[in-house]
């Protein structure tokens, strides 16, 4: 399969946090050969629909795989069972959390994987640092700086550290 550019949202508000996604994308790059190309900076911003529950710390990343799209969230679940997430809830604090945001211009619709990502015109911990790595990327028809400039608010704060 040829090289297709991915973008993946990362996220963590459980332990380590910085480490556990730091360890994410060395395990993504070492045992599904995915090429990290760009990441954006870390921020830091409240768990929403989480009640008393750390802030969460979240980061976009690019990547080229040769992978196809249901391979590629398969390897990122695959990921988080490695580095101890637990799935107990939709809305449960996590050590690590990854998403496809998008695949190459793939439109994917299936009960396990939606491309462009739904909720990303929703999520200033996503646009924003998606618009860091792809700041001419196109979903739902607009322009990701468009999505970003329709957010009621960016709520988040710059970490120090940065993913690599």
């Amino acid at each position: 399969m040829p090289l297709t550019t991915s973008y993946l949202a990362l996220g963590s508000n459980l332990g380590d946090r910085l480490s556990q996604m730091r360890d994410a994308l060395r395990l993504l790059e070492a045992d599904y050969a995915i090429r990290i190309l760009r990441s954006s900076a870390v921020y830091q911003n409240r768990a929403i629909g989480m009640e008393n529950a750390e802030d969460f710390l979240n980061a976009v990343v690019a990547v080229e795989t040769g992978l196809a799209p249901e391979a590629l969230l398969y390897a990122c679940l695959a990921v988080e069972t490695k580095l101890g997430r637990v799935r107990s809830g939709v809305w449960a604090p996590r050590t690590i959390d990854l998403d496809v945001l998008a695949y190459g211009d793939r439109v994917i619709e299936t009960e396990r994987l939606q491309l462009p990502h739904p909720r990303i015109a929703e999520r200033d911990f996503v646009a924003q640092p998606l618009l860091e790595v792809a700041p001419d990327l196109v979903v739902f028809g607009q322009s990701i700086q468009a999505i970003v400039a329709a957010l009621p608010a960016i709520d988040l704060e710059l970490w120090a550290e940065r993913l690599r």
